[in-house]
């Protein structure tokens, strides 16, 4: 059983070639992309099926699209054939995974979503990818969910991103691509593929931006509402994070999760966990936070708090 496959993007080329694409009013694009390595998707597991298929359920009027990795080379020979050499030379699967992403919304628009993010209330809302025209978002064209972890992603999370078509801000990321291209190490899950072609790289392009029109138009989207990754729970659209990168390392991320990964002698602890873990201690012995660590605090504290009444404390932090 399962969800049928999403199509080819040869009906998103005819749509996009007779100027029939319907689009948000921020200018973005109905068109929801995703890739996975074949259009056989029988040996998929149900999860990933679930999770792509309710991005259909959520926005049944969007094109929702299946790039496998044949499209994908068509795609950078068609549109950018310069950088084939670079695509070609990257060891690394993710990293070609991670690179599509970047042209497909430079060229067509709309909204990549990794095959771990699942729908959970729609996108397309005030707060999301259509924000008021008279607004201070309604500038955005560009808008990709912020990192649950900065300090070792960068700003920004390449796993959710939605743009305009032909935005000037992916020629900057696919300039610094160029730049980072040598590639030193065999590693898969390395450092290498986060600054080379990940979340390293579309932050990076994005703080690197000298302030001005293109800058302003780059628009992150609340991690609470668009990834609860750190929690477990969003209302709008949520990042299961589930297995491509080691799952115990990087839980799904809840508490029931990490538990499971602790009997299997997997002893990491997600970094927000221990943050969190620590600002309560602190607040429960009336002591006061850093304004930085405040800020965390206001922003997760009330799902984090609802956690540590269902599961407890972690004994070990």
């Amino acid at each position: 059983g399962g969800a049928s496959v999403p199509p080819p993007p040869a009906k998103l080329e005819k749509l996009r070639d007779a100027g029939k694409l319907p689009v948000l009013e921020s200018g973005v694009p109905k068109v929801i992309h995703q890739t996975w390595p074949s259009r056989d998707t029988s040996g998929v597991a149900a999860h990933y099926r679930k999770w792509s298929a309710s991005w259909g359920a959520c926005h049944p009027d969007w094109l929702h699209v299946l790039w496998d990795d044949c499209d994908i080379r068509r795609l950078f020979a068609k549109h950018l054939p310069d950088f084939l050499p670079v695509y070609d030379a990257y060891p690394n699967p993710v990293q070609r995974a991670d690179i599509f992403r970047c042209l497909v919304l430079k060229e067509y628009g709309g909204l990549y979503a990794d095959m771990d993010y699942e729908c959970t209330g729609g996108v397309d809302g005030p707060t999301g990818l259509n924000p008021p025209q008279d607004s201070p978002q309604g500038a955005c064209k560009v808008f990709i969910v912020n990192s649950p972890d900065p300090e070792h992603d960068g700003v920004l999370q390449n796993a959710f991103m939605a743009s305009v078509p032909e935005h000037p801000y992916w020629t900057a990321v696919f300039d610094l691509a160029v730049e980072r291209r040598s590639t030193l190490s065999g590693r898969i899950w390395g450092e290498i593929p986060i600054q080379n072609t990940g979340p390293g790289l579309v932050s990076d392009a994005y703080t690197m931006l000298p302030e001005g029109e293109v800058k302003t138009a780059v628009c992150g989207l609340n991690n609470t509402e668009f990834s609860g990754q750190a929690l477990g729970q969003a209302p709008n659209a949520i990042h299961r994070n589930a297995g491509s990168w080691c799952a115990c390392r990087f839980p799904a991320i809840n508490w029931a999760c990490w538990k499971k990964c602790k009997e299997k002698k997997k002893t990491y602890v997600p970094s927000m966990y221990r943050d969190l873990t620590r600002y309560k201690r602190s607040i429960d012995k009336g002591e006061k936070l850093s304004d930085k660590d405040q800020a965390t605090w206001d922003q997760y504290g009330h799902l984090f708090q609802s956690y540590y009444d269902k599961y407890g404390e972690f004994e070990d932090i």
